[in-house]
């Protein structure tokens, strides 16, 4: 079965590769490189707002956010390691993941608009600010990083976790293909270039505000 597009399976691992990228130009001091770097980031994170809308039916939110009583169940048959439901797509723990990281990753873009060095580099919105607020911005920026390293470090667990369970997590993020799912319904897959075309031109308008202008 089919069961995630082009774009969800490029979105996965460009994101991995970008935050990689922003944290080693920004330890190597090279910030013109990490600030063209986050520029691709804020385009990249835009487009899958879009595509939880639009995209892929089990990409967009209103298909895999659920509620407490979703989460508490699913939680609980995967304690006890009986009637766990497959899903064609984010199960609702793994959704709550997929919030939590695309509102950590948002936290990260925005405070870095603000951040400062006090030296050589600042965002091209610390200006806006006072000293002190571009100051604790970027605190921030440094102790946000932290936190989305201890969802990843969460993120892989769970998926060793489905691994060792048998449901192919990771080969299904490359592939786009399960063979382990039995009467669960398809997604209905939408083109992935129309979303690429959307990223494209956004990464042009992001790139220009945040670093050519």
């Amino acid at each position: 079965m089919k069961v995630w597009d082009g774009f969800i399976r490029g979105y996965h691992w460009l994101q991995v590769m970008l935050l990689v990228a922003c944290w080693w130009t920004a330890e190597e001091g090279e910030m013109e490189w990490h600030m063209s770097l986050a520029a691709c980031l804020v385009a990249l994170w835009v487009t899958r707002l879009v595509w939880g809308v639009l995209g892929s039916s089990n990409a967009r939110f209103s298909h895999f956010v659920q509620g407490p009583q979703a989460v508490t169940h699913f939680a609980r048959c995967l304690l006890v390691g009986k009637g766990v439901p497959r899903h064609a797509g984010h199960n609702p723990l793994g959704a709550l993941m997929v919030v939590a990281l695309l509102l950590l990753i948002a936290l990260q873009w925005i405070s870095g608009l603000f951040a400062t060095d006090e030296i050589f580099t600042e965002g091209p919105l610390a200006s806006w600010v006072s000293a002190d607020t571009a100051t604790w911005l970027t605190q921030w920026h440094h102790l946000n990083f932290n936190l989305i390293i201890g969802l990843v470090v969460l993120h892989i667990a769970a998926v060793v976790l489905h691994q060792w369970r048998g449901e192919p997590l990771v080969q299904a993020m490359v592939t786009g293909k399960r063979d382990d799912l039995r009467d669960v319904q398809a997604p209905v897959l939408v083109p992935a270039w129309r979303a690429w075309g959307v990223f494209l031109l956004l990464w042009a308008v992001s790139y220009y505000l945040i670093v050519a202008g």
